[in-house]
């Protein structure tokens, strides 16, 4: 059995191992197959060693997605900062260009995102869940600040539509989701239509959301901007 890290670095390095060994069964299973025990099996280590670093499986999960939140906030970081945001177009371009990337690049995410309403935010402990999300609006303040600079788009409207983005993002993927009885029937009858196709469901709903966004509020305000009556 591992013994028990007790340097800060030496408990960060172990806490990481134990984030990429969940994550890593996480895209082979589903939540509900996952125990705690198994990722201690898996790491070499007794459950209570495990229960030190995590207290529970929610706690553990949402400290993965909160890590795949910051890798996806650098990103999109990296992204502003190669197409400076100029006007609502560019905004709806860039949002698009990163939703795209985390559809298909980025699997873990989406799962996860899909799942944090429902069961990490709902389970975990309120210590876990105040310090890391303490730490993402911090992240997030960063990066609404670097979009807002020519001012195309006010901080109240990236929050806003991050927010709407990540809700499409979970209701796409929980109506594409099907037990897999569900699907071999669905494959044996020839019945493909009956399949939802989420990349598509989120790039249409997100496009449509957007447009909506900006005719329903951007453009009624800068029409008061110009002091049209």
């Amino acid at each position: 059995m591992a013994k028990r890290a007790m340097t800060p670095e030496a408990k960060a390095l172990k806490a990481k191992a134990i984030m990429d060994k969940a994550a890593e069964m996480f895209l082979e299973l589903e939540y509900e197959q996952i125990k705690m025990s198994d990722i201690a099996k898996q790491m070499g280590m007794s459950n209570g060693i495990l229960f030190v670093y995590f207290k529970t499986k929610e706690a553990l999960f949402f400290s993965v997605l909160c890590r795949e939140y910051v890798k996806r906030l650098d990103r999109l970081t990296e992204m502003v900062l190669q197409t400076p945001i100029r006007s609502f177009e560019d905004f709806r371009m860039l949002l698009m260009d990163e939703l795209m990337e985390l559809v298909d690049e980025n699997p873990l995410y989406v799962k996860l995102e899909s799942m944090r309403t429902a069961v990490f935010e709902k389970n975990v402990d309120a210590e876990t869940m105040l310090n890391q999300k303490l730490d993402l609006y911090k992240r997030m303040l960063d990066v609404v600040t670097i979009i807002c600079e020519f001012e195309a788009v006010t901080p109240e409207d990236v929050i806003e539509i991050l927010q709407a983005e990540a809700s499409i993002m979970t209701g796409c993927k929980l109506t594409a989701t099907l037990p897999e009885d569900v699907v071999e029937i669905i494959k044996k009858n020839g019945m493909d239509g009956f399949q939802r196709d989420f990349r598509e469901d989120v790039r249409k709903t997100m496009l449509s959301y957007l447009d909506g966004y900006y005719n329903n509020f951007m453009v009624p305000r800068s029409t008061e901007e110009k002091g049209y009556d």
